[in-house]
């Protein structure tokens, strides 16, 4: 039986292959009636969905409400389809309660089996066959390989004939690319300019979103904490409790390996600080020959950077210094806000840290 299907995999692949080659030859012998042929079935197909897209626009356009009507239709149909079989769904389910769970874990049971089966068998078939199944993995790498080295070296050789073809599409490319995302920044500035109101005011809708789901969530949680109080208190005793064992069993496991096998960590360290130093050293000398190979260069490079970042400081302090003047009051209120916040979050943690120290009052007294 393996004899007679790998038999008929080779036949199969072998009349693929000669098919091919036949093809191959046959477009050689008739070259100009094959391109004349695929270029018949590129226009033939162009027109075909040319006339399709429309003949369909021009009958949509001619039946404008028509259409509209009935896709409009299309889209209630199919919803109210879609939640009748939900809904059926839903009804069979609660009526057929037991008969449902026993399907769902015969589909569990058979798809856990079927995997199963699946591993096992290729396991057992590649420990059978494990000369042919090594064999068939070289010349899959292999295969691959050589497909790949094919194709770059394919596009190579194009690129050297059409050399001037390739370098008009990568230029394309090129400028395509810086268009499109011109277009994308100049068309989102020019519809915020003309819609400013509009967009002040969804991005205020956004912050405050934010804000309120941030919100939500916090007293959520909260909420959840004090109606869950023992609940939330094992979990928080847990975690940290975990992340104790952890961090324990780590250092732990480090220092057992460290003592068992001294030399080598010692050896190691020494090797990491040594290369360390040899690479930094290493980094630093080409530093200094690049600088003096190209001394004018470096020079013109560390005053650019100098003043770059005495005008980037310049242009950053006068700005704020031109802001807070516009708008006086509003910097004047918020360093007030700023100053409040700060004196009553640190007001919040000294109660904080009070009322911990009187819940947990011999706890205190043994820490200090």
């Amino acid at each position: 039986s393996m004899a007679w299907e790998q038999w008929q995999q080779v036949a199969a692949e072998l009349a693929r292959q000669q098919a091919l080659l036949q093809g191959a030859v046959n477009r050689m012998l008739k070259r100009k009636m094959s391109m004349a042929w695929e270029r018949w079935q590129e226009v033939y197909q162009d027109q075909k969905f040319a006339n399709r897209m429309g003949g369909g626009a021009i009958r949509r356009m001619l039946n404008r409400k028509l259409s509209m009507a009935w896709e409009q239709w299309q889209q209630v149909a199919a919803e109210l389809a879609r939640q009748q079989a939900l809904l059926q769904g839903a009804v069979n389910r609660m009526l057929k309660r037991k008969m449902s769970m026993a399907w769902e874990k015969w589909q569990q049971v058979y798809q856990d089996q079927k995997f199963a089966n699946r591993m096992g068998g290729g396991a057992i078939r590649r420990m059978l066959n494990r000369k042919l199944s090594m064999a068939w993995e070289q010349w899959q790498q292999v295969a691959a390989e050589l497909a790949r080295q094919q194709a770059l070296l394919q596009g190579a050789v194009n690129r050297m004939l059409k050399r001037k073809m390739s370098m008009a599409w990568e230029k394309w490319q090129e400028v395509y690319q810086d268009q499109k995302f011109a277009n994308r920044m100049g068309g989102g500035a020019i519809r915020r300019m003309l819609n400013r109101k509009l967009s002040m005011a969804w991005e205020q809708w956004q912050q405050v979103a934010a804000e309120l789901a941030r919100q939500q969530f916090l007293l959520q949680g909260a909420v959840n904490r004090m109606l869950k109080r023992k609940m939330s208190m094992a979990w928080e005793k847990w975690q940290q409790v975990y992340q104790d064992q952890k961090f324990a069993n780590r250092m732990g496991g480090g220092a057992i390996r460290r003592m068992l096998n001294r030399k080598l960590s010692m050896a190691w360290e020494q090797w990491q600080q040594v290369a360390a130093e040899l690479a930094r050293q290493q980094f630093l000398l080409q530093g200094a020959v690049n600088r003096m190979l190209k001394r004018k260069m470096s020079m013109a490079w560390e005053k650019w950077q100098q003043v770059y970042q005495d005008q980037k400081f310049a242009n950053r302090m006068g700005g704020g210094a031109i802001r807070r003047m516009l708008n006086r009051k509003l910097s004047m209120a918020w360093e007030q806000w700023q100053q409040v916040a700060a004196e009553l979050a640190r007001q919040q943690a000294l109660l904080q840290g009070a009322v911990n120290r009187m819940l947990k009052r011999k706890m205190s007294m043994a820490w200090e």
